[in-house]
């Protein structure tokens, strides 16, 4: 008779071929996975921390770059965990990644280097307001001071246009502190006027030249 060797923390242990079918078997044993990845993300961020404090407490003031460089390598490892640990979650669940009719699809601009993802996507089924949100990002070490964003026209294929006054944002002014995220609602106005289509215009940051990120908002219903 083949004894059970999966052990209570999920390891294995010359696992007999009957568990590797166990449902109960399995969870225990990725659960085990999952908690070493932790553990294992979490040493390496901790040994940046140290780094970037023992820049930071010791030394000259040329010792400064590379303080904020460490500190700039501990958001990367965060980030970058961050979307491992949502992908590995993701999988262990059998859940795919949230969509909807107002997902944003990760949108985020990033001030500090200057660079954006994702995409702001809307959907009005009846005539209202329709609410989506952009992340803003600041991982460097300088204040950015206060960031405003605006919005162009919202125009369809055969020149239709919802002005870019329907268009609010809350806050309308967002305060960007050094290594700080907010989130940022945008809200269209949808009238019952408008005719059915895509609508697509682009989302800008004042002071960010190189900062947008592209806006569809689909109307579904008509005035008829």
């Amino acid at each position: 008779m083949v004894s059970d060797q999966i052990r209570d923390d999920g390891s294995i242990a010359d696992l007999p071929w009957a568990a590797a079918f166990d449902p109960a078997a399995n969870a225990r044993v990725l659960s085990s996975v999952q908690a070493r990845g932790f553990r294992a993300a979490t040493e390496v961020v901790n040994r940046f921390v140290r780094m970037a404090e023992e820049g930071l407490n010791g030394g000259d003031a040329a010792s400064g770059g590379s303080a904020v460089t460490a500190g700039r390598d501990v958001d990367r490892v965060v980030s970058a965990w961050q979307k491992v640990a949502d992908q590995l979650m993701r999988s262990l669940t059998g859940t795919a990644p949230a969509t909807g009719p107002a997902s944003t699809d990760e949108a985020r601009l990033d001030l500090a280097n200057a660079s954006s993802s994702g995409q702001l996507v809307l959907v009005a089924e009846q005539p209202g307001a329709v609410a989506t949100e952009v992340w803003l990002h600041n991982g460097g070490a300088a204040d950015m001071g206060k960031v405003r964003l605006r919005c162009s026209d919202l125009l369809s294929h055969d020149g239709t246009v919802i002005p870019s006054a329907v268009v609010r944002f809350e806050p309308d002014v967002v305060p960007m502190f050094a290594r700080s995220s907010r989130g940022v609602t945008v809200e269209v106005d949808v009238g019952d006027d408008v005719a059915p289509g895509c609508y697509r215009g682009t989302l800008l940051a004042d002071g960010h030249a190189d900062v947008w990120l592209p806006i569809a908002l689909t109307v579904r219903f008509s005035d008829a």
